[in-house]
């Protein structure tokens, strides 16, 4: 009976996905529903707590999915309670009459099973709402279950505004819509939401992980290994289930690890990690690293190795040129004497920058007084591609862009492309160029980037937080090979050379 009630408020919550308005809606609120399978999943975290009353709180509760899930593994609990009390907040009001329906089916299930359900729907914005009640009394809920919304919130905003003022400072809304509710919990009260990894690290994000770890406990992380079939919308950011107690966080806690394949939770694999292990004491970025054991070696081999960026006197940063703010005819496709190359993505080939290429973009950008500052000097430069597709095998993807083999000009590199360098030219060696390309593209660094980055977009934060061989070891790296080897003869030369460890 529960598992029918579920199955049709589910297919119920993918009509209202495929409904016209709710498109609309999603694409404005980057709001996506939770699958039952995984709606289900979420529920079995949180732990019996015996009471004769309980609080939960549901914000965006879509159609009722999460709350369903729950409040039907509450119904099979031993220990039941008498009376729950469920509000919601949805700010779509289109969704009313499905999530009414499903609620009323769920205040008969609760009947069935000797409890009374007493729900109150608020169709408001949750931000301006929660942070009342946070200002009125922070202890109201015993259970908190979260799907929140994705979008970027904008600096300009009052929401920002009015969030800052009350102490939290988050770059967008999924973890605004967290940090409220854990605020709203009650003491040793649970949280279980469904976010993007991309909080685990980041400087954006420092801010909210330093409140994430003041203000909860993290008993447990739940990675999906693939990013497809999570939900009914496609999602391009990897996601983690987190589970969270209002309780006091210390070093040596155990977090439970787990990570499934897809949404079917079969084969998951489980791990327990200390506190101090997911989160070193002594990291002042406060980054997420979600590991498991096997995994630690390769970590400890990363953070062996010597050197940071500036200790080898090169520094990376984000090609300066967006194209569609150039003037229209800076960007050509034919040459002339004051036109120099113009390099995207597109023009990565097997660790080597190809140009020109036939494509849809302008490959060359000619010099005015407006850009001249954004093009780079003639010279060798080792560039990142800034975004990959979320199916892509690697997520760091190196290439070394010599430019003297093409005439000593100036190049244009595109936003989304990161670029090595010394003082905004070239790296003056070009082994040196083609070690650090080598080592970039290398198994051993695209692992390490995935343990503290879900996220397919490379930034230079994150490439400044790699620790890097001594400008020896890559130089003679760089000197083994003419054009960059497949995969595996790059991870072989990688892992059998005999790189010199920090002192």
């Amino acid at each position: 009976m529960i598992e029918d009630l579920l199955e049709k408020i589910n297919k119920c919550s993918i009509e209202a996905t495929s409904d016209e308005t709710r498109i609309q809606q999603k694409e404005q609120n980057e709001q996506y529903f939770t699958p039952i399978s995984i709606a289900s999943f979420m529920s079995s975290m949180f732990k019996e707590v015996r009471k004769n009353e309980i609080n939960i709180l549901d914000p965006g509760c879509g159609t009722g999915n999460l709350s369903a899930a729950f409040i039907a593994m509450v119904c099979d609990w031993k220990r039941k309670p008498k009376v729950i009390n469920l509000e919601l907040f949805e700010i779509d009001e289109t969704l009313s009459e499905k999530l009414n329906k499903n609620l009323s089916e769920l205040q008969k299930l609760c009947g069935d099973n000797g409890i009374t359900l007493n729900f109150t729907t608020r169709y408001e914005d949750f931000i301006i709402a929660g942070l009342n009640k946070v200002n009125e009394c922070n202890d109201l809920f015993d259970y908190i279950i979260l799907n929140p919304p994705y979008r970027k919130l904008y600096s300009e905003s009052n929401h920002k505004r009015i969030l800052m003022e009350c102490g939290i400072d988050v770059p967008n809304y999924y973890a605004a819509f967290l940090a409220i509710s854990y605020r709203l919990l009650k003491a040793k009260g649970q949280l279980v939401v469904i976010l993007p990894r991309s909080f685990c690290s980041g400087t954006y994000f420092k801010s909210f992980r330093e409140d994430l770890i003041t203000q909860t406990k993290i008993d447990r992380i739940h990675i999906f290994k693939s990013r497809k079939d999570l939900f009914y919308d496609e999602v391009l950011q990897e996601t983690i289930i987190l589970s969270l107690q209002k309780k006091v966080q210390k070093l040596n806690d155990t977090i439970l690890i787990t990570e499934s394949l897809k949404d079917d939770f079969t084969e998951t694999k489980r791990t327990h990690k200390r506190f101090d292990n997911v989160i070193f004491p002594l990291d002042s970025k406060k980054i997420i690293r979600i590991i498991h054991t096997p995994d630690k070696m390769i970590v400890d081999q990363m953070h062996s190795l010597p050197c940071t960026l500036s200790k080898l006197g090169i520094s990376v940063s984000t090609g300066p040129i967006v194209d569609f703010r150039e003037k229209p005819e800076s960007l050509r496709f034919e040459y002339n004497l004051w036109s120099f190359p113009m390099i995207y993505q597109e023009n990565f080939r097997q660790g080597k920058i190809e140009w020109p290429i036939e494509s849809e973009k302008p490959g060359l950008i000619v010099e005015d007084d407006k850009n001249y500052k954004r093009l780079r000097p003639s010279g060798i430069y080792v560039l990142v591609k800034r975004m990959t597709t979320k199916e892509e095998r690697k997520r760091i993807v190196a290439a070394v862009f010599n430019n003297k083999e093409y005439s000593d000009q100036k190049v244009g590199f595109d936003n989304k492309i990161n670029y090595y360098h010394i003082a905004q030219g070239g790296i003056d060696d070009l082994n040196l160029a083609k070690g650090l390309c080598l080592y970039l593209n290398s198994s051993l660094v695209d692992f390490y980037f995935r343990t503290f980055s879900g996220s397919t977009q490379v930034n230079v934060a994150d490439l400044k937080a790699i620790k890097y061989p001594y400008k020896e070891d890559l130089i003679q790296i760089g000197r083994l090979f003419t054009e960059l080897p497949p995969q595996e003869e790059i991870d072989k030369i990688i892992d059998n050379y005999d790189f010199k460890k920090a002192i």
